[in-house]
């Protein structure tokens, strides 16, 4: 956010206040000022969303996570943001509640950041996180969601984007997995995940050493096949549509379309069609109204071969 920088708008617009549009449910946190001259004095803030408070707290010491992505979440936040059992670590008027995601989740993590821990979770089951704002108490509450398949399509054809650049790389892909568990040289515990073969196999290797098996028992096995499939889903390949949106065109902002939900994005001419979650969303004010630039990426990709020109 940039303002004059009157008396007013300095003793708003300080580190640790918060911003909020009655228009959303989240809202942000200021963590970082700058207050320059030139033709006029203007304070600039910038930060994040609420969810941001998980990023002041680690793991700690060791979780051992078992169960649905949901119930793995609201271990980790109760245990070190809500009802730690030191009390300095606590954070007031902050809650957890979330559906049932369907996600088995089967690892240990230790002394990581707890936003990290959490998001990485997320990131690898393909779910979302967010932390909404009760306006009316000032409560926070954080969640889990996974985002819901719309029906919208963007396209340059279709006059509802203005600008798209369509990047796909597969410099850091991996498609098969051997991860070392407890051990050492041949008595070291192996499982390896392999979902290609011949020039099409890429293959990485994934030290789960920090797993004990006194903590997983008959499951140990299926706890290193975990942790080398969430280092695959981090090694997937990168595609992705970074496009500005008409905001004149035929879909509607937060009614056809919102942050997390699977649409299609195609060009015609470019033979790409690319069915993916809309991962991020910036919104820009200024005099002229509201611009929206969109990443779409983390789909299933299909490139259309051309066989004719036209």
């Amino acid at each position: 956010m940039k303002a004059i920088a009157t008396p007013d708008n300095i003793a708003l617009l300080t580190l640790g206040n918060l911003l909020w549009k009655s228009d959303d449910e989240e809202i942000g946190i200021i963590e970082h000022l700058e207050m320059a001259h030139s033709d006029k004095e203007m304070i600039t803030v910038s930060g994040r969303f609420a969810t941001s408070l998980l990023a002041r707290r680690i793991i700690w010491g060791t979780e051992t996570l078992s169960g649905d992505l949901s119930a793995c979440a609201l271990q980790l936040i109760n245990n070190h943001l809500i009802t730690p059992s030191d009390t300095n670590r606590q954070i007031a008027r902050v809650a957890f509640t979330s559906p049932i995601l369907g996600v088995t989740v089967n690892t240990q993590v230790s002394y990581k950041n707890l936003m990290g821990t959490i998001t990485g979770l997320c990131d690898a089951s393909d779910r979302g996180i967010k932390t909404v704002f009760d306006p009316s108490t000032g409560n926070l509450t954080i969640t889990l969601y996974t985002g819901t398949v719309s029906e919208a399509v963007f396209s340059r054809e279709y006059e509802n984007l203005t600008t798209q650049i369509y990047t796909q790389s597969a410099v850091d892909y991996a498609n098969a997995a051997l991860v070392g568990g407890e051990g050492d040289g041949a008595s070291r515990v192996l499982a390896s995940i392999a979902n290609s073969a011949g020039e099409a196999r890429r293959e990485v290797f994934v030290d789960a050493k920090d797993l004990r098996q006194e903590d997983f028992g008959t499951g140990y096995t299926d706890a290193l096949l975990y942790r080398g499939q969430n280092r695959l889903s981090e090694l997937s390949m990168a595609h992705s549509f970074d496009a500005e949106v008409n905001p004149h065109g035929n879909l509607r902002y937060k009614v056809d379309f919102d942050l997390g939900q699977v649409v299609t994005v195609l060009s015609k001419k470019w033979g790409v069609t690319l069915a993916a979650r809309i991962t991020e969303i910036e919104e820009s004010y200024d005099a002229s109204g509201l611009a929206l630039n969109i990443v779409f990426g983390k789909g299933a990709l299909s490139l259309l071969q051309k066989l004719k020109g036209g």
